[in-house]
């Protein structure tokens, strides 16, 4: 029986520094409301903690994740949908 893969491809982004949110639209049109609070506590996660830095986060690698580039940090789309969805 052959594998059925779903890929989930990022096509808007809006994120909230003040409330360390961001709202990810989907190719399908799914929205979900992501939230790093808890996150921001933990390593490297906390130079996002800055608003101007957090507000910094891009679409990368044609919709397949979320990237701050000068911190190094990415998440998979497929990750951040299944966590907050």
């Amino acid at each position: 029986m052959p594998t059925i893969s779903m890929f989930y491809y990022i096509k808007a982004i809006e994120p909230n520094p003040e409330n360390y949110t961001i709202k990810i639209t989907y190719s399908d049109d799914v929205v979900v409301n992501a939230d790093f609070k808890d996150l921001l506590e933990k390593g490297i996660m906390r130079t996002l903690k800055n608003p101007d830095v957090f507000k910094q986060v891009s679409i990368d690698n044609k919709g397949r994740s979320i990237l701050w580039e000068a911190q190094d940090i990415d998440f998979c789309a497929d990750a951040l949908r299944l966590k907050f969805h």
